[in-house]
């Protein structure tokens, strides 16, 4: 015959559990931090952009990103090649696009951070807008529609030794695009 478990059993049983769930959630992540020549990315998107007058729709965008890097565990300092892209909507195909793209190289050692800033990219497109045609009662409107490359994300990857060690993207499917590892 099966022996009631009381409720002090229970707690007991599900307090072991728990803290084995977070051991193991722990050591995951600790493992995962502490990898060979993992580098951490933070990235901040930078813009300035004209602002359009009078009968010229016309955008220009220049974006930059300014990139530091944080290795979480290297043996020695090592050189970190850093390669970004931006990406933008081609408004004629509806496609997206490779739009610009560097590498920058930067000396880094554990713990340490580096900095470093992409340089300019421009971004010129014309919006769909309407344009008045004729003048009085029979004036008409006529639709324009929009042309040139828009803005759309940016990706960084870092790599040492020739090995993938860190990546940041500002969207997943920019991931793909950019060879990552997804």
């Amino acid at each position: 015959m099966k022996t009631p478990t009381t409720s002090t059993q229970r707690r007991g049983s599900s307090l072991r559990r728990l803290t084995t769930h977070i051991i193991c959630i722990l050591l995951t992540t600790t493992g995962a931090a502490l990898a060979d020549n993992v580098i951490k990315l933070q990235v901040a998107a930078k813009s300035e952009h004209n602002d359009p007058k009078g009968n010229d729709p016309q955008e220009v965008q220049s974006r930059w990103l300014e990139i530091s890097a944080t290795a979480f565990h290297l043996e020695k300092p090592a050189a970190v090649k850093l390669e970004w892209a931006f990406f933008g909507d081609n408004l004629d195909t509806g496609k997206v696009i490779k739009h610009g793209s560097g590498t920058e190289t930067v000396e880094l050692a554990q713990s340490k951070i580096a900095s470093v800033k992409s340089k300019p990219v421009n971004f010129t497109f014309t919006p769909r807008h309407t344009v008045r045609t004729g003048s009085g009662r029979r004036a008409r409107s006529k639709v324009i529609e929009a042309t040139g490359t828009r803005y759309h994300a940016w990706g960084v990857r870092a790599f040492v030794d020739g090995k993938l060690a860190g990546e940041a993207y500002s969207s997943p499917s920019i991931q793909k695009l950019m060879g990552g590892t997804n």
